[in-house]
């Protein structure tokens, strides 16, 4: 049993949903979200606001909570002007869910000016390359008001977007446009490979003793099973990782068949083409990849005797179970 299964699955419960089709046929279509897909990945680009005012925005799309929702966030930064001289930072995050009673994608918004938008996927304006979400609730706004929210694929790698607010029944004013571009992240690629370490691990003569020793003398935050270590992954930036220190006590028969005193778990990407290769390689492959709502596991042996993990994390899985942090 591999040791993140062992740390968390007091924790952790899959969640089972049957997805449901997008448009009359529920047993066509396994993924609800297939009609947007060409806006998933992390974006960057531009945008010019109502006053002509020009932004910096970074978008992600990705399928969140055993892909039952599509995650959405935007961060803008937007340039000095006389009321900010040096420039505003403004955030929204979202989920866009498919509400299977109603047979419409309901995308629920939350900015942090305080606005909270419920907006449902206008069918009859929207295709295959234009989203249009059309507000149906919003809170903290003038009463009668409306927004709008469009998606546009321009081609596999750009997307325009578009955000348009209404005061009662006047017309849609367009207080934004912006310009992304698809980031090429290594994640996207898929390159089998090693993207960081994901856990370390050693033996300790009196485990309990040590761990308290490094939260009194190093500031490290405890929990039953030693300290999970919080980071930013680089891209993208708004992505929280995870690794986890824990400490066995000796001779504890999970570090086998290796004889040494610690083991190192190593994020991976691609786990499958990395199993492939190990084995077309004569490199030994000690079990089957594992999965879990939180990640694949795999371990392997090095030529010196030195025993690995592999992970292919699901980061979103521990932040969303929350818990103190070493950070």
């Amino acid at each position: 049993m591999c040791l993140n299964k062992f740390i968390y699955m007091h924790k952790i419960s899959l969640v089972v949903l049957s997805m449901m089709a997008f448009g009359t046929s529920a047993q066509s279509i396994e993924n609800p979200f297939t009609p947007l897909t060409f806006i998933l990945g992390e974006w960057t680009g531009n945008g010019i606001g109502l006053n002509h005012e020009k932004t910096i925005l970074q978008s992600g799309f990705r399928l969140s909570l055993n892909n039952s929702f599509i995650e959405v966030s935007n961060e803008w930064l937007l340039e000095p002007t006389e009321t900010y001289p040096k420039g505003e930072i403004r955030v929204d995050k979202g989920f866009i869910s498919f509400d299977k009673s109603r047979k419409v994608f309901v995308f629920r918004q939350f900015h942090g000016e305080g606005f909270v938008n419920q907006y449902i996927l206008n069918n009859n304006l929207s295709d295959d390359s234009l989203l249009v979400f059309d507000s149906e609730l919003i809170e903290n706004f003038v009463p009668g008001g409306k927004a709008r929210w469009t998606l546009k694929k321009i081609s596999e790698t750009e997307l325009e977007t578009a955000f348009y607010l209404s005061a009662s029944d006047e017309e849609f004013v367009c207080y934004g446009t912006n310009f992304l571009t698809k980031k090429p992240t290594e994640f996207t690629q898929m390159t089998p490979k090693v993207t960081g370490i994901g856990g370390v691990f050693f033996f300790a003569q009196n485990p309990d003793s040590l761990k308290a020793w490094y939260a009194q003398n190093l500031g490290l935050a405890v929990n039953d099973y030693g300290s999970t270590f919080e980071f930013r992954n680089t891209h993208p930036p708004h992505t929280i990782n995870y690794l986890q220190w824990s400490l066995f006590k000796e001779g504890n028969a999970y570090f086998e068949p290796s004889t040494k005193e610690f083991m190192i778990n190593y994020r991976v990407q691609n786990i499958e083409a990395l199993v492939k290769s190990f084995k077309e390689r004569g490199i030994t492959v000690l079990d089957e990849i594992e999965t879990y709502d939180y990640g694949k596991f795999v371990h392997i042996m090095d030529p010196e005797g030195n025993k690995l993990e592999l992970w292919e994390p699901v980061d979103h899985i521990f932040t969303e179970m929350g818990g103190e942090t070493t950070k």
